[in-house]
């Protein structure tokens, strides 16, 4: 039986991990705030693809209490984007064996994976899954599940090639989607593309994406800037015609077509709220340095990089995020 251990029981961890336990996978969940309710209860998923659904995979606290439910063929990382959660996983990785997977937002986030583990396959994925868990071990999933994924890098051997293969089968059976791309850092460029234009943006003026649209006839022109400054990085990097303006011109229509309806909040802007640290880095520091790598000029994003490391949180002295401290 194939054994996965999934690290970041949220929203999206949940449904990756009944789409695994359905396709007869032995899941075991790493669990934070939800271990109570997932280790007595299970997950709760209510679904508009998956229906009303109830499940219990191995909850565990730590991956060194997951250890006695390995080996793990695949590590599915669905934790935030944060420094140093390559190293948290490293008790569950045995070399050669364990796939790790990244279903993480952001880009060159597989770079620290892989100097930690160059003997193990690497799977990098972008994730569709308008999810939120709504209460511990309870969750709320839209009509939409989609996980694109390759290998990293894309010119893996032929056994990573398999392995990714093999993931994009399992999902199959278990009910979801996993398209395998050859190469899937274009996939990757489009999504951090969205991301940089939004997250930030929402985050920064507390609106969700309808309602800063309405909020002045500006609002449209500087998302499409910051994309377009997006594509230019991309192309630098080797990803050239990726971001086009009928990818720019796709993903403004949607906010558009929410604005009688209501508008959809970004997860940084989701952060701010519930005052818990954003991707800041993982989403728009490493597309700047990227950019800066390659010499391309982009004012918008420096801007937004700028002010949302600013926006709520600062570095303290420990090296751990905190809440500024208000005044006033």
């Amino acid at each position: 039986m194939t054994r996965v251990l999934v690290f970041g029981a949220g929203g999206v961890g949940c449904v990756y991990a009944y789409i695994l336990h359905k396709a007869g996978v032995s899941v075991t969940a790493v669990c934070r705030t939800n271990y109570t309710v997932v280790k007595e209860k299970g997950i709760t998923i209510r679904s508009k693809i998956f229906g009303h659904q109830q499940f219990q995979p191995t909850a565990v606290r730590t991956v060194s209490e997951a250890l006695e439910y390995g080996p793990f063929d695949y590590v599915l990382v669905c934790s935030k984007a944060f420094a140093g959660t390559a190293e948290m996983i490293k008790d569950a990785v045995t070399p050669q064996r364990t796939a790790i997977v990244l279903a993480q937002n952001g880009i060159g986030v597989e770079e620290d994976y892989a100097k930690l583990y160059p003997d193990n396959p690497i799977i990098s994925g972008v994730v569709y899954l308008p999810v939120t868990q709504v209460e511990p071990g309870i969750v709320e999933h839209g009509p939409l599940e989609r996980f694109e994924i390759g290998t990293y890098p894309p010119n893996a051997p032929s056994t990573a090639k398999q392995r990714c293969q093999t993931l994009s089968d399992l999902y199959k059976a278990g009910g979801g989607s996993a398209p395998v791309f050859d190469d899937v850092q274009p996939q990757k460029w489009i999504k951090v593309a969205v991301n940089v234009a939004w997250n930030p943006t929402t985050a920064l003026t507390m609106c969700d994406d309808a309602n800063y649209l309405r909020s002045s006839p500006r609002a449209e022109k500087m998302i499409r800037k910051v994309m377009r400054e997006v594509a230019s990085i991309a192309t630098a990097a080797g990803y050239p015609n990726v971001i086009t303006e009928e990818v720019i011109e796709r993903d403004i229509q949607r906010p558009i077509s929410r604005l009688e309806t209501g508008g959809k909040e970004p997860s940084m802007l989701t952060d701010v709220r519930e005052g818990r640290a954003m991707e800041v880095e993982a989403i728009v520091g490493n597309t700047l340095r990227i950019g800066e790598k390659h010499g391309v000029v982009t004012p918008y994003l420096e801007m937004l990089y700028t002010l949302a490391k600013g926006r709520s949180y600062s570095i303290a002295p420990d090296g751990e995020w905190k809440p500024i401290a208000r005044h006033g």
